[in-house]
């Protein structure tokens, strides 16, 4: 769904699959959101929250 939301190009349904991640995720991972959301905030924080996923992934698969 990240990388979906990453490339979606219609600004409704990238601010819209945003939402919907961010509801989906644990409340010490959800995202603190402006009022305001922008194409650059939704992509600089899903790649962001990409690298914490991946490497919280990987410390479990190595434990």
């Amino acid at each position: 769904m990240i990388k979906k939301c990453i490339y979606e190009e219609n600004t409704d349904a990238k601010i819209k699959l945003f939402i919907r991640i961010n509801n989906l995720l644990p409340k010490e991972l959800r995202i603190e959101s402006p009022t305001m959301i922008t194409r650059d905030f939704i992509d600089k924080v899903l790649y962001s929250l990409e690298a914490r996923l991946e490497g919280k992934l990987q410390s479990n698969t190595i434990s």
